[in-house]
């Protein structure tokens, strides 16, 4: 291939990332990749596209590569370590982290992305101490402000609120992704001072800059939900229904923000349960299923395909788990798209659906900065627009399978843990632990929104929140309907309250 035939796939591939199209770039970067294999800037911008459908496995391969150039860039190796704890793999991110540290002394990053993984695994006060020394070194740096917001004690508050104050001073001039994460902790920091009108002018600052750089095509994002909705229902036939095969696994399903850590963590407290966190096995074995039996739905309901998908998730699965004989809990959400997909290929599985108040959800993710994906929390219309379609198909699902679906309230949880945890425990077929209820004291890293929060015991001030902001609520209410914004939205009319 010519050198100008090179560039002009190099270009074509960001062309196709900046407007969105993560599958051409990431055809074009395979064949650049094919001819320049260590070339740098290629692989990262392949891990970047791939960041898009949820695949560590392969980010952290892309990233590894790059990180064996001769010199790598402390951009590629700080890239590394951040596939790396994405990926759940917090030791060797900190290995990698150390040597990068060790190499870069005076490279900010890296120290942030060691401290990170202080958080996930539990070690607050090593992480924020990081934190606060690279805040005095550079009163610019935006990022320490962030996650010292959500980690400060309340007397660190005022001293972090008059760093802010200053870098807000020049908020317009920054360059979009800085000003996000300078909003978001500009937010955060007022919200914890309880100056409501000051947070949501950060938070609504910060989701705009987001916004002003996330590519979001709604009407493609809306159509696989869409699409298994009408595909699969109770009346489909399932080759192996009497065979049980999904018994020992359990899918959280909810809307970001709604709980699903604080479930995920009181049953991996349990003796017999492994969590195996946000993975994206589901996903997987739906592209597996599509591309290998489909297009035609009398080969993708055959019992040929549907079984080789329950083989294609179950080996995914117990290998993430590294155990034979326990109960194995999926918490990648986001399969709530494709419950009726996977109570298909695997029943006798169980499915725990969180929900919380429809409006403190939608705030909690407006405001939330995210690492990637769930780009349809940087508008309160996209909010909206989104949470009454996932209402829609977990009404689907719910009329379907009842039997195979429990519905945990948030808010219940919080305020009667014993009772709900008892009853959870009971849903996935497990004789009552009360280690359950120790789950704060767990050292399991977490590594989703929740790291903080589920460190501590349950608490019940997350309850409401949404009312701190009912002036902005106009646009959400509007785009969500009054229906999805009921609180009791998954009860039968009859019951709603």
């Amino acid at each position: 291939m010519t050198a100008n035939a090179n560039d002009s796939l190099l270009a074509a591939a960001k062309q196709a990332l900046r407007s969105g199209a993560h599958d051409q770039a990431i055809t074009a970067l395979e064949q650049f990749l094919a001819s320049h294999p260590a070339h740098a800037e290629a692989l990262m911008l392949a891990a970047q596209a791939l960041r898009y459908f949820n695949r560590n496995d392969r980010i952290v391969e892309l990233y590894a590569r790059a990180a064996g150039t001769q010199t790598p860039d402390p951009e590629v190796l700080a890239g590394y370590v951040e596939a790396l704890i994405a990926d759940g793999q917090l030791d060797r991110a900190r290995d990698v982290a150390q040597s990068a540290i060790a190499a870069h002394p005076d490279v900010s990053r890296l120290h942030l992305l060691y401290a990170h993984t202080d958080l996930a695994l539990g070690n607050q006060d090593a992480a924020r101490a990081v934190f606060w020394t690279w805040l005095e070194k550079d009163p610019d740096n935006t990022d320490c402000a962030y996650q010292l917001g959500q980690i400060v004690p309340d007397e660190e508050l005022p001293k972090l609120s008059a760093a802010l104050d200053l870098m807000w001073k020049d908020k317009d001039s920054r360059d979009a992704w800085n000003a996000a994460t300078l909003g978001y902790a500009y937010g955060r920091a007022a919200e914890r001072m309880k100056d409501f009108e000051k947070a949501w002018e950060g938070y609504s600052f910060g989701a705009a800059k987001r916004r002003s750089v996330t590519h979001f095509d709604e009407p493609t994002f809306a159509r696989t939900p869409e699409q298994h909705g009408k595909l699969f229902n109770a009346a489909n036939p399932i080759p192996f229904e009497d065979e049980k095969p999904g018994a020992g696994f359990v899918f959280i399903v909810s809307l970001p923000r709604s709980g699903s850590t604080l479930v995920e963590q009181i049953l991996d407290a349990h003796s017999a349960v492994t969590a195996i966190g946000e993975q994206p096995f589901a996903y997987n074995t739906v592209g597996y299923w599509h591309n290998t039996f489909g297009p035609t739905l009398p080969k993708l309901l055959g019992p040929e395909a549907l079984k080789a998908a329950r083989e294609c998730y179950i080996a995914a699965a117990r290998a993430a788990s590294g155990q034979d004989g326990v109960v194995i809990v999926d918490k990648s959400i986001t399969n709530y798209v494709f419950l009726g997909f996977l109570r298909t290929i695997l029943p006798g599985a169980r499915f725990i659906h969180v929900v919380r108040h429809p409006l403190d959800t939608a705030i909690s993710c407006l405001t939330t900065s995210f690492f990637a994906g769930n780009e349809w929390t940087y508008s309160l219309e996209e909010i909206g627009r989104h949470v009454r379609r996932y209402e829609k198909l977990m009404l689907h699902w719910m009329s379907q399978w009842p039997d195979d679906i429990l519905t945990v309230r948030y808010e219940d949880l919080v305020q009667r843990p014993e009772d709900l945890s008892k009853q959870i425990v009971a849903f996935c077929g497990l004789e009552w632990d009360p280690a359950c209820l120790k789950f704060h004291e767990s050292d399991r890293a977490i590594l989703t929104a929740s790291i903080n929060q589920v460190r501590q015991p349950i608490y019940q001030s997350a309850m409401g929140r949404a009312a701190k902001y009912e002036a902005h609520l106009g646009p959400l209410i509007a785009a969500m309907g009054r229906r999805a914004a009921d609180p009791n939205w998954f009860l039968p009319k009859e019951e709603r309250r």
